[in-house]
């Protein structure tokens, strides 16, 4: 792709907590309104429809820089430095671990993301190759949102809840996400990175829950969609609180 956009990495002690930041107000719009990349805007936001200044979280720099529209960077260097050097070295220890290039990483590796990130990363690149928008739902205690147009001008048509193929948790707590989406009049979805031998295992499994759940999945990720209704009822029955 010859037209992309530069991001210059802002490290964090806590790894995932980096980020980068894009500065050209041209290059703003491009992400947007040509990538569905929205970001977070960064600094004095003025009124108008495209901000100058744009923060991008791990799960977009990793969709950026894997489909080429994002360029990656250290911060300018007014002189050469070891300091310098180490930027550079991290900024491609970066590239490599968002891109999950194992081949070019060698020797101590100072860079890594925690396996559920990397599964928030996976999600979040299919569900963007889906042709969604992808934005973050922590507002609505999600990890993400799904648009289908301008997040501006139009409303989430669903919220995602990322978990661990096999993590447990209590039916009231899934009744509490159901009864949320359902005020905000969105989706619920609930996705999962599985393993092939977890996909083989849980296969017949799966099939016995279509009932209760549409599933469907894309590669080694999982999407169910449950019904808020068929919860509480469910909840109701068993006498949970």
């Amino acid at each position: 792709m010859d037209i992309f956009a530069v991001g210059t990495v802002v490290p964090s002690t806590d790894v995932e907590a980096t980020y980068a930041l894009v500065n050209d107000p041209r290059q703003v719009a491009f992400l947007q309104h040509k990538c569905r990349i929205y970001g977070s805007p960064e600094g004095a936001i003025a009124d108008v429809s495209t901000p100058t200044h744009l923060r991008l979280a791990l799960e977009e720099m990793a969709v950026g820089v894997a489909k080429g529209f994002l360029r990656l960077e250290a911060s300018p260097a007014v002189s050469a430095s070891v300091n310098d050097l180490q930027e550079h070295t991290l900024v491609e220890e970066i590239i490599h671990e968002l891109t999950g290039d194992k081949q070019h990483r060698e020797g101590v590796v100072t860079w890594k993301l925690s396996s559920q990130r990397r599964d928030r990363l996976q999600i979040f690149r299919d569900l963007w190759e889906r042709g969604y928008i992808v934005t973050f739902g922590s507002k609505f205690g999600a990890d993400f949102l799904l648009y289908k147009d301008d997040p501006k001008h139009s409303h989430a048509v669903a919220q995602v809840v990322v978990r661990g193929y096999e993590e447990e948790f209590a039916r009231v707590d899934v009744v509490s996400f159901c009864r949320v989406a359902k005020m905000v009049k969105k989706r619920l979805m609930f996705a999962s990175v599985r393993s092939i031998d977890e996909g083989k295992n849980d296969e017949k499994k799966s099939r016995s829950n279509e009932s209760d759940a549409s599933q469907w999945t894309s590669s080694n990720i999982t999407y169910v969609s449950l019904t808020h209704a068929l919860l509480v009822s469910r909840q109701e029955e068993s006498g949970d609180q």
